[in-house]
């Protein structure tokens, strides 16, 4: 079962530059739906083949709580999350200061 079942998430936000992570995520099916977050243009349409992913378009910076902090405010302004829901977020975009073993990551949050 995915672990994104098991949270209980009411979304889940992937920041990817190729598509990987998001592939990943959309291979088990998860309940709730998948936002993958790419400044790649051919990223974005290839993930538009994958199964409940909703891919968009959005410049991402090596920053990820500014990424978190922009992308829940635009989310919550397209009327996609609400105050009180529980995101998964997940990352396979490698900042600049990180080395490859250490750039996925794993995060919770609840939109305030």
């Amino acid at each position: 079962m995915c672990a994104a079942n098991k949270l209980e998430v009411d979304a889940i936000f992937v920041y990817t530059k190729h598509g990987e992570m998001a592939s990943l995520l959309s291979r088990n099916r998860p309940n709730p739906p998948i936002f993958a977050f790419t400044n790649e243009n051919s990223t974005r349409m290839a993930l538009n083949l994958q199964w409940e992913v909703v891919p968009i378009a959005f410049d991402l910076s090596d920053d990820m709580d500014a990424n978190i902090s922009r992308i829940t405010d635009l989310m919550k302004a397209k009327g996609m999350v609400n105050a009180g829901d529980a995101i998964l977020l997940v990352s396979d975009v490698i900042p600049a200061c990180v080395t490859l073993a250490v750039y996925q990551s794993l995060k919770v949050v609840v939109i305030e």
